[in-house]
């Protein structure tokens, strides 16, 4: 696999899944009524399970990013990868909290 497609799959897709968790959470703050968002359990656990993949994916990226980069390409992908991690566990106690 190439740096690009790596790079693509372990940082830009996490942070574009956060993302849609963002949008999604918003979406449900502004727009719908507190009686809709109680019956929409299935988008909720649908979102939720891809909450706890990008974590569990991110989380092993931070890991080996941190164990064997060591000063080797861009520095600017580890926070990346470790606000793909904080990100989604915030979000995801936020939606827990309004459903």
């Amino acid at each position: 696999m190439n740096a690009q497609m790596r790079r693509m799959l372990l940082y830009y897709l996490p942070f574009a899944c956060n993302l849609a968790l963002a949008a999604y959470l918003v979406w449900q703050l502004s727009y719908v009524s507190l009686l809709d968002r109680h019956s929409r359990f299935l988008m909720f656990s649908v979102l939720y399970a891809v909450g706890g993949v990008v974590v569990a994916a991110s989380g092993v990226t931070v890991f080996f990013h941190a164990t064997t980069q060591r000063g080797r390409g861009p520095r600017w992908l580890y926070p990346l990868a470790v606000s793909n991690t904080i990100i989604p566990t915030l979000l995801l106690l936020a939606m827990l909290r309004l459903a």
